[in-house]
């Protein structure tokens, strides 16, 4: 009964967002998280709660203030009379995940954190991942900036965690996206079944892309990809 009221509250909040952090991509994350977490030892509770609240504070939809003190996730934990011991652990789940935090070298240390960490950048890859990358640069678009491709500006590659929360930066584009981030993802996965799951949603990117520039004439983006993935693996 918990998990359902807390659902209806995430979905009340989120349900205006369209830069693909809404109230689907929640239930998404919270479904792959609950199916990462059926062979574990794990509390459950802990796991679902802590999916569907991880974006409740998201600093690109409600600023740093509510992103440091997780304000929404502990009002709506607050209002349907989660346990403290529980709530507790579902902040340090949600303090310790996200993508600019790896780059500043923070990682969820229990293995619900490390599930709905997985379930939360897997859907940041693959299908749907490309969709919600393409999403929110076109809720991003404004007149004479183009968020979607230039074949004249390359990704940084190794952006640092301040560069990665810049909304101003040259290179931040829906194709540059793939390369400073989601084609990095598979290699951050923390469960085995994560893991898995990345490989697949990883070679449906690779295939995009390769196409998306075979179709746009950019054999030296070809060239670039393929490159970076050598240099990855190497």
């Amino acid at each position: 009964m918990i998990i359902d009221n807390v659902l209806i509250d995430v979905e009340h909040l989120l349900n205006g967002d369209k830069s693909g952090h809404g109230a689907d991509h929640v239930e998404r994350v919270y479904i792959l998280a609950m199916n990462l977490a059926q062979n574990e030892n794990v509390n459950k509770d802990v796991v679902a709660l802590a999916a569907l609240l991880h974006d409740v504070d998201d600093y690109k939809l409600f600023g740093e203030e509510n992103a440091q003190n997780l304000t929404n996730a502990k009002k709506i934990m607050h209002q349907n009379k989660v346990d403290e011991q529980t709530s507790i652990q579902v902040c340090e789940i949600i303090s310790h995940m996200g993508y600019s935090k790896y780059l500043q070298g923070i990682r969820p240390q229990t293995i619900e954190g490390k599930i709905v960490s997985d379930a939360d950048m897997l859907e940041a890859i693959g299908a749907m991942g490309t969709i919600r990358c393409l999403a929110y640069a076109l809720d991003k678009c404004h007149s004479g900036t183009n968020q979607i491709f230039d074949r004249n500006i390359r990704p940084e590659i190794d952006i640092s965690a301040e560069d990665y929360k810049k909304s101003n930066r040259k290179s931040d584009n829906f194709i540059n996206h793939f390369f400073e981030k989601m084609l990095k993802i598979k290699d951050l996965m923390m469960t085995e079944a994560g893991k898995k799951e990345a490989l697949i949603r990883h070679q449906f990117m690779l295939d995009f892309l390769n196409e998306f520039f075979r179709e746009n004439d950019c054999p030296e983006w070809i060239s670039f990809l393929k490159n970076y993935e050598m240099k990855k693996s190497a």
